[in-house]
């Protein structure tokens, strides 16, 4: 039977990576910190590993004692963080800790699958594609924490690692796209600047698949762009919500430099609640750029992989289940 480690696994892709292996028959350890959410991981099957990042001695020591796995995906990290030194410590020194612990130990495992995101690569312009093998030019903070990590496990020698890249990724118990939602669903999507923004999204239980074929089927060495191979624009994200909810939408279109005081208004806010708001100005930089579609098409060859849903299909899962749960 595979083994596999899964850190971030309390978090929203972090459960169905977990919920994927559990149905492919793999033992999964899910790591995570002694105050995460376990909610939704209830399944008698998981074993639990509580890892320090920040701690190289503990990442060893609880390392060494759990024994080798065949598989680690290592999702843990943040979008969120107030400054570029913060969004470094989570993303990049972080991993850079987790993997010198497991080499220091003797415990490299088959395949070592990381989380990046398209954010690493940036943004191209409009109607132009975001292909493997571009040259990386992030627009943010978190890109460039993503893309240096990166970059570490590629100086790596006989290190095993793969890499993710996903575009916006939906689905139920999604936080972040759900305010979006919540608005189309209230009949309102409001469109940041005057010109629609491209975009690749994909659907949380086909990333799941995607990253299983990437520790199963990956090139060592190499990264995946993750969407569903569709071409949208953030328009979209409502027509979907219009069309699975049945409500019609009205698209307000607000100006980038309100939107700029919004997001500032938003972090003052938010440093009283000592949390930072998902829309901030440093995620501006995302939010204002021209296209963020991906070409998957190598992805799909290399990985044996064919989304199953998209922006629509996927809209209507993740609807449904808001609605069930009470969180529209």
């Amino acid at each position: 039977m595979k083994r596999i480690l899964i850190t971030g696994a309390s978090g929203f892709i972090g459960g169905f990576l977990v919920e994927e292996a559990l149905e492919r028959g793999w033992e999964v350890t899910a790591a995570l910190r002694p105050t995460s959410d376990r909610t939704w991981l209830q399944d008698a099957r998981i074993q639990f590993l509580e890892l320090n990042f920040r701690s190289e001695t503990d990442l060893q020591e609880k390392l060494k004692a759990a024994g080798r796995f065949n598989y680690v995906i290592h999702n843990a990290g943040s979008t969120k963080e107030p400054d570029r030194e913060s969004y470094f410590n989570s993303n990049f020194e972080n991993t850079r800790r987790f993997v010198e612990a497991l080499r220091t130990n003797g415990q490299v495992p088959d395949k070592f699958l990381y989380v990046s995101s398209l954010a690493a690569i940036g943004p191209a312009k409009t109607d132009q594609w975001i292909k493997p093998g571009r040259t990386p030019a992030p627009v943010t903070f978190y890109g460039e924490s993503k893309l240096a990590t990166e970059q570490y496990l590629a100086s790596l020698p006989d290190f095993p690692w793969v890499a993710v890249q996903p575009g916006a990724v939906f689905g139920p118990r999604e936080k972040d796209l759900l305010i979006a939602i919540r608005l189309a669903y209230k009949g309102w999507a409001f469109l940041i600047g005057t010109k629609p923004q491209q975009l690749s999204f994909i659907y949380v239980k086909d990333l799941a698949s995607l990253m299983m074929a990437a520790l199963e089927h990956g090139v060592a060495g190499k990264k995946y762009l993750a969407g569903d191979g569709g071409t949208y624009s953030n328009l979209d994200l409502g027509k979907a919500v219009e069309k699975v909810s049945g409500r019609r939408t009205v698209t307000i279109k607000v100006p980038l430099s309100l939107v700029r005081v919004v997001a500032a208004l938003a972090e003052t806010a938010g440093k009283f609640q000592n949390k930072v708001p998902p829309l901030n100005r440093e995620k501006l930089g995302e939010l204002a750029a021209e296209s963020w579609l991906c070409d998957i098409t190598e992805t799909c060859a290399d990985l044996r992989f064919q989304p199953r849903f998209d922006l629509f299909t996927g809209m209507r899962e993740t609807v449904e289940w808001y609605k069930n749960n009470r969180w529209l």
